[in-house]
C-alpha cells in the first residue's frame, strides 16, 4: 500500500471543505480533498445563499453570479392562513442548485498542482498517532499521510468519533424536496420565497425557494420533535400547497454546537456542520461554513509558517471570538421562538420593525449579538412611523 504525503487533507467537498481548499491555494501548501460522493453530485437542499454568504463568494470569484438561478427580493409570509407579501430594497436570497454550487467551489479550488481532489471514496480509518487516513476507492484500499487533517464531512457522527471530537449540544431537523413548481405557488407568488408556520405545528417553519425550473420545499425546526409525527406535519404542508401526495422528502440532521466543547485537537480541525457551526435559530449553514473555513485557513497558514504555533488552541479561540456570542444570542432567539412561535412569527413578518431587523440579520448588516444596533434601528423605525407592514 503506497502512502502519499500531503500538508493538509480535507475530508468533505461541500462548501466548507472546498472553500477552505480555495483559501489555501497559492500558499505552497499541498492539499488533498477526499469526497464520498461522485461529482457533480445531486443533493436536495434549500441551496439559498443569503446575501452575506453570496458577498463572501462574490469577493473571491465574481463568476459565482453565473450559477445563480434566481434572486429574490420578495417574501411571502404565512401565519394562520394569513398572507403577508413583502418586497425589499435589495436581494436577500440568491438561489442555486447544490450540485452547481459544490462543483463551482471545487473547480475554483483544484489546480492539480497543490490542490488535489478525489471523489467516490469511503473513509475506512483515521489514525491520529500515525497521521494517516485510510480510504477505499474502486475496491482498492489506499492510505495518505497528513500534517493537518480537516473534517468537513457534514453530519457524519462516525467520523467525529474516529477523531474523538464531538462538539454537539443537540440537533435541528429538516425535511426537503425538490421538484416542479406547483400551480398554487407559481400562479400567485412567482418570484417570491416563502416562509410559513404550520397551523397545527407552529414550532415548525416551512419554506419554498423558487429556482429557474424547480422549487425546493421543506420544513425546519431547531429542536427534534421526538414525540411528534413528521409525516403528519409534512402532509399538512403538502395539502396546503397542493403538492403531490406521493412526495417523499429527504430528512437531515443539522448539528448545533456546544461552545464549551472544542472543535479542534492538536492537528485536527472541524469546520462547517462537522463542527456544529450552523445557525441555531434559522438553520443556515453555508454562510457559517464559509466563515469557519476562512478562520481555519488563516490558522493553518500560520501553522506552516511557525513550527511552534498551537493550531488547535488558536483555531478554537478564533472561532469562539468570531461566532461565540453570535450563536449564544441566536439560541436566545430560538428559545423564545419555541415558547411563543405565533407571536415571534408575527413580530418578524407582519410587524414592520421586527421584519426590518430580520432582514438585516439575513444581509449581515446586523449580527444577533449587536443589541445596540438593533435598538437604534427599532427606535429609528418607530419615530419614522414604520410600525406595521402593509400588504
Amino acid at each position: 500500500m503506497s502512502i502519499n504525503n500531503y500538508d493538509v487533507i480535507i475530508v468533505g467537498a461541500g462548501p466548507a471543505g472546498a472553500f477552505l481548499a480555495h483559501k489555501l491555494k497559492n500558499q505552497k501548501i499541498s492539499v488533498l480533498i477526499l469526497e464520498k460522493d461522485k461529482f457533480p453530485r445531486y443533493k436536495v437542499c434549500a441551496s439559498g445563499l443569503t446575501k452575506k454568504a453570496y458577498d463572501i463568494l462574490y469577493r473571491e470569484n465574481k463568476n459565482i453570479k453565473k450559477i445563480v438561478e434566481k434572486k429574490t427580493d420578495k417574501t411571502l409570509y404565512i401565519r394562520n392562513d394569513k398572507l403577508t407579501r413583502i418586497r425589499y430594497e435589495k436581494e436577500l436570497i440568491y438561489m442555486t442548485y447544490r450540485s452547481s454550487l459544490d462543483s463551482f467551489l471545487v473547480n475554483m479550488a483544484v489546480d492539480n498542482k497543490n490542490i488535489f481532489f478525489i471523489d467516490k471514496i469511503k473513509i475506512l480509518d483515521i489514525n491520529k498517532k500515525e497521521k494517516t487516513v485510510k480510504y477505499k476507492i474502486k475496491n482498492k484500499e489506499k492510505e495518505v499521510k497528513f500534517k493537518v487533517l480537516v473534517g468537513a464531512w457534514g453530519t457524519n457522527i462516525k467520523l467525529n468519533s474516529l477523531v474523538n471530537i464531538k462538539p454537539f449540544e443537540r440537533f435541528s431537523v429538516s425535511s426537503s424536496w425538490e421538484g416542479p413548481t406547483v400551480s398554487k405557488f407559481k400562479d400567485y407568488f412567482d418570484g417570491y420565497s416563502m416562509c410559513q408556520i404550520l397551523k397545527n405545528y407552529p414550532g415548525f417553519v416551512a419554506y419554498i425557494f423558487p429556482k429557474s425550473e424547480k422549487i425546493t420545499a421543506g420544513l425546519f425546526t431547531s429542536i427534534i420533535p421526538v414525540k411528534l409525527d413528521l409525516k403528519k406535519m409534512w402532509n399538512e404542508f403538502v395539502i396546503f400547497w397542493n403538492l403531490d401526495s406521493k412526495i417523499t422528502p429527504n430528512y437531515a440532521l443539522i448539528p448545533v454546537r456546544d461552545f464549551k466543547k472544542p472543535i479542534a485537537k492538536e492537528n485536527i480541525l472541524l469546520i462547517g456542520d462537522a463542527a456544529g457551526i450552523a445557525d441555531p435559530f434559522t438553520g443556515e449553514g453555508i454562510y457559517y461554513a464559509l466563515v469557519s473555513s476562512e478562520v481555519a485557513s488563516k490558522n493553518i497558514i500560520k501553522y506552516f509558517k511557525n513550527k511552534n504555533y498551537d493550531l488547535a488552541k488558536f483555531y478554537n479561540r478564533d472561532i469562539d471570538i468570531k461566532l461565540g456570542r453570535i450563536h449564544k444570542w441566536a439560541k436566545i432567539y430560538e428559545n423564545f421562538f419555541h415558547h411563543f412561535p405565533n407571536f415571534c412569527f408575527w413580530l418578524g413578518s407582519e410587524f414592520y420593525i421586527g421584519n426590518k431587523i430580520v432582514n438585516r440579520f439575513i444581509t449581515g448588516e446586523i449580527k444577533y449579538n449587536e443589541i445596540l444596533k438593533i435598538f437604534k434601528l427599532a427606535i429609528g423605525s418607530f419615530f419614522n412611523g414604520e410600525i406595521f407592514r402593509k400588504n
